[in-house]
């Protein structure tokens, strides 16, 4: 029986990003919540500050429904904006202040935004993008530098009540569209609830083994779903953040001492660099304890000098846009315990499953795609009913990754579907080459793909960065293939790349590869090939 719910109800009830800093400051309201250099935020003033930037949106009307762009690197104004807009009732628009004029004009306009919040680096180059974004009303600076120029968040906040405004939202109101970072194809627009975001939050506070003493950072852009997932479940569980402009190993090895931090998230390639970092040693590294990584493959010998080293417990958490991460968790005590692409157990409000094409569930050590169920799932693709019908059909989220379970109910990636490459009538993976080619002390990152062939369909090209010293020749990589590989699995040919094409977050985009090899292949057909 389905019972009428009133708005007061809807108030008791209600599940809302906002409340992530509300209930914070409502339960120790004098900690440290936010770090940024010298700059501190208690969770009240936390709390307060964005209650008095969800006013200032009010005043100018965006509020239930409005779509506000946020443009802008890592910073306190950035959170500030994140929940401010959450109580407003507004949604959130994150994207990547870097990318290209016609990829930001894309986005923009496809999500129909009123207010555009960005950098003060940058202010000059969205206004000027600004007439060819019809919604869009207005124009502020994450800053508290104001200017005469232009207003500021600062500016929206001044004078407005510290109290939250109590805007009527239901838990499956919309609460931000991330853009998806179109690695395979254009990007979508994923429309995420308030309560995608915050079983999110609750996610990574469990997966991260979070309490109340947790001192984590946030170096990945608070514009990826990945990191604002994890610094909202480092608040969730009353810990503090201590928010990086990017990755710097000499101001990150600094700042693990002097803020004490306890919990660290990173890329393998950022891991890499700190460990080959001359000031590691002599860094005071005591108060870390915990190591999260994602994204990207850890070869065993990197994690074991990690461990070593950091002297921490790791974990590798996996997800996506779509399905608000994490939804599994390899947790640190299996680390060393099991090698391969493992993504490990599904989070404990996930459902995780592997499935054929033809929609039958599989058992464990068969290959399928993973699929998925649980309250984390986006509410769909904006203005794309065709392309969120094929993403929940037959009642499951399609996550486009290949997968098996093994006999302890551990999830092991197999390959993204798209780069499953077909050689000679064999399905090869290409995860597992580049962690071939990740595994040799001369490689820094790699990326395999498939490129049509007359004789095998497809061949399989592996692009690869080399370390500065020693770095290997591309005929010794192919041999160093053929010694752990099966003969069709083995690149027939290397090409040496200074930086791969990748997101900003640190995914490669292999169609940008397939395309610029396709280029490379016609002028330089000979290359360190293994025909």
């Amino acid at each position: 029986m389905r019972m009428e719910i009133t708005n007061e109800a809807l108030l008791a009830q209600r599940v809302n990003v906002g409340d992530i800093s509300r209930r914070g400051a409502r339960r120790h309201p004098r900690k440290t919540s936010v770090i940024m250099g010298e700059r501190r935020l208690s969770y009240r003033e936390l709390d307060d500050l964005s209650n008095q930037v969800a006013n200032g949106l009010l005043a100018l009307g965006l509020g239930a429904g409005s779509r506000i762009s946020v443009l802008g690197r890592n910073s306190i104004e950035f959170l500030l904006l994140y929940f401010g807009a959450a109580k407003a009732g507004a949604i959130l628009c994150p994207a990547n202040p870097a990318l290209p004029e016609s990829d930001l004009q894309y986005v923009l306009n496809h999500a129909e935004v009123n207010a555009i919040f960005v950098d003060k680096s940058e202010i000059g180059r969205i206004a000027a993008l600004l007439p060819q974004i019809p919604t869009a009303r207005h124009l502020f600076m994450l800053s508290t530098d104001s200017t005469l120029e232009w207003k500021t968040l600062h500016d929206l906040a001044s004078g407005q009540l510290k109290t939250d405004p109590n805007v009527l939202v239901g838990d499956r109101d919309v609460a931000m569209i991330m853009y998806t970072s179109g690695t395979t194809s254009a990007p979508k627009g994923a429309m995420l609830s308030h309560l995608n975001v915050t079983v999110g939050a609750m996610h990574n506070a469990f997966a991260g083994e979070m309490t109340e003493d947790t001192i984590a950072t946030a170096i990945l852009p608070l514009f990826h779903c990945g990191q604002l997932s994890l610094t909202s479940g480092t608040l969730v569980r009353g810990g503090t953040v201590v928010i990086m402009d990017g990755f710097n190993p000499y101001l990150l090895l600094q700042s693990i001492g002097k803020d004490r931090i306890t919990w660290m998230f990173a890329l393998p390639a950022m891991y890499r660099t700190l460990l080959a970092h001359p000031g590691l040693d002599d860094a005071n590294l005591s108060s870390l304890q915990f190591c999260l990584y994602a994204m990207a493959p850890m070869d065993h010998a990197t994690l074991r000098q990690a461990i070593t080293r950091l002297g921490v417990r790791f974990a590798l958490t996996s997800g996506q846009t779509e399905a608000y991460p994490p939804t599994v968790v390899f947790s640190s005590e299996y680390q060393l315990l099991k090698e391969g692409p493992f993504w490990g157990r599904a989070m404990p409000l996930v459902e995780m499953a592997i499935m054929d094409d033809d929609g039958t569930l599989l058992e464990n050590g068969e290959v399928g795609e993973i699929v998925y169920r649980g309250p984390m799932l986006m509410e769909g693709y904006l203005k794309d009913p065709e392309a969120t019908r094929k993403a929940f059909a037959g009642g499951w989220f399609h996550s486009g990754d290949l997968g098996r379970v093994d006999e302890d109910d551990m999830l092991l990636f197999v390959d993204r579907k798209k780069d499953i490459i077909k050689s000679g009538g064999e399905n090869v993976s290409s995860i597992k080459i580049e962690r071939c080619l990740l595994s040799h002390p001369g490689v820094t990152s790699a990326a395999v793909i498939g490129m049509p062939n007359e004789r095998w369909g497809e061949e399989v090209i592996a692009a690869v960065c080399l370390a500065t010293k020693s770095p290997p020749s591309q005929a010794e990589l192919i041999a160093y293939c053929k010694a752990t590989l099966a003969p069709f699995e083995v690149p027939k040919k290397v090409i040496i790349y200074e930086r791969l094409p990748q997101t900003a977050t640190g995914k490669i985009l292999k169609f940008e590869i397939r395309k610029e090899m396709q280029k490379l292949l016609e002028s330089l057909p000979g290359v360190s090939s293994n025909n």
